[in-house]
């Protein structure tokens, strides 16, 4: 079984053509100045905290206008807090702007509330810690584009797994190579949702890829459930950016978040930017072997 949803790359050379053609429609328009007015400026907060026994942490910083081009203005003395209904952690200020819990373990079927006092304004939001069933193994695979003569030493992440009964599971997926993140940016991370693999067990299902590999590469595949709230924030995330057609697009608008500002009497639409994500991870390794154990994929 394959996810077609799942090959972003692939999608992203369809895109990337229509974006050019777009691009070719826009030259033939005549050129004209705006002046854009200054935004509200915007606290944005990213946080999150998994069942890894580790410090979570959370970021504080304050938007700053779409041109501009100074570093973002980062919140320091802020009062932040995580609770779980029963515990509360207090988060410590490591540096500025990023605060620390201690070394803890979020747990499943929890709810986890993050709290934050800053600048006489209160913040908070609520996310689910969903459970993350375990990978069995990953096999790595190749696609033969010799006829194209193109020698490709891009090696694609095969998944094996049974995925759960429950409907309406999230996922996203991380790729290291010998430790260090592939997927560092958001426009290159793999998601999902189980609409049609519900309940299946995923045989050799792509799910990522590493460009230039060479045998010996120690390769991680690190699975996460993630929130239905989540998977649409990062769709809304490149909708805007990475996926967006340009002058064929829609308005640009920020991400829904699901951080509020508590009693908001001000209406200045200034409710803050982020998200809190509470999530479960799980993380397989395995060596790249010699090409001839590999598995050559189809296109179709």
């Amino acid at each position: 079984m394959e996810f077609p949803f799942l090959k972003y790359n692939t999608m992203k050379k369809i895109i990337f053509s229509i974006i050019t053609f777009a691009v070719l429609l826009s030259a033939c328009t005549e050129p004209f100045d705006t002046e854009l007015k200054s935004s509200y400026i915007r606290l944005v907060i990213q946080g999150s905290i998994n069942n890894e026994l580790k410090p979570h942490q959370v970021s504080l910083t304050k938007s700053a206008d779409y041109f501009s081009n100074t570093p973002a203005t980062r919140v320091t003395g802020a009062e932040v807090s995580i609770s779980d209904g029963e515990n509360t952690f207090d988060l410590h200020e490591v540096s500025a702007g990023l605060y620390e819990t201690d070394t803890i373990a979020g747990e499943t079927g929890k709810t986890y509330t993050l709290t934050i006092i800053s600048e006489g304004k209160t913040y908070t939001s609520s996310c689910y810690l969903n459970y993350c069933p375990p990978m069995d193994s990953i096999n790595f695979g190749y696609y033969d584009l010799s006829a194209y003569d193109i020698i490709d030493s891009s090696a694609y992440i095969l998944l094996n797994a049974l995925e759960p009964p429950t409907p309406n599971n999230f996922y996203m997926w991380n790729v290291y190579r010998n430790g260090i993140l592939e997927t560092d940016t958001i426009n290159e991370v793999y998601f999902s949702d189980d609409m049609f693999i519900n309940g299946h067990y995923m045989y050799n299902v792509e799910i990522g890829w590493v460009r230039k590999v060479e045998v010996a590469d120690i390769i991680t595949l690190e699975m996460l459930s993630i929130t239905n709230e989540y998977y649409n924030y990062i769709y809304q995330i490149l909708s805007v950016t990475d996926w967006n057609m340009g002058p064929f697009g829609g308005p640009p608008a920020n991400p829904n978040g699901n951080i509020i500002e508590v009693n908001d009497n001000d209406n200045n639409n200034d409710d803050p930017l982020g998200f809190f994500l509470a999530y479960s991870t799980y993380r397989i390794t395995d060596t790249i072997p010699e090409k001839d154990q590999w598995f050559e994929l189809k296109w179709y």
